[in-house]
């Protein structure tokens, strides 16, 4: 089950369903949720239409697909994940391809986490000392700056 804490904002859906004006739309709850902590879910939208009855929908863009409840809607969730090609069908020359395909992803991906550390951490680190000296220039220039009395 796909769950996250409520978003601010429901995506967009069509203007009508079954002939009727849809009123509100926003992520439909999960069983997880409680009275204190309400969480829905990522891709299922509950739809408030015109006549006050509900139905729950794909959250997709473009997709119109509708159910009577939210776990109607769960098992068509599947047409949209990415298809995983089958191995088994690979020749030993498609399989090098794709694991050095992988290795040069991973090489990437450990770079990337590598400088994003080193960012997070230069930036945690250095803005003190800059935001100290700014400040002593600015106190300067003020001081320059201010009328003799």
């Amino acid at each position: 089950m796909t769950t996250t804490p409520a978003p601010v904002k429901a995506p967009s859906s069509p203007r009508k369903i079954n002939g009727l004006e849809i009123v509100e739309v926003e992520f439909a709850e999960t069983p997880l949720s409680t009275p204190s902590k309400s969480i829905r879910f990522k891709q299922i939208v509950k739809i408030l239409l015109e006549d006050g009855s509900v139905t729950y929908g794909c959250a997709w863009a473009g997709c119109g697909f509708t159910g009577d409840t939210s776990f109607a809607i769960r098992p068509h969730l599947r047409v949209h994940a990415p298809e995983t090609p089958d191995i088994s069908k690979l020749s030993v020359g498609e399989l090098l391809e794709l694991a050095e395909s992988a290795h040069t992803l991973r090489t990437d991906l450990n770079q990337t986490t590598r400088e994003r550390d080193r960012l997070a951490k230069s930036l945690n680190e250095d803005w003190k000392p800059r935001a100290l000296a700014a400040e002593r220039q600015l106190s300067s220039i003020q001081r320059a700056l201010a009328p003799v009395t």
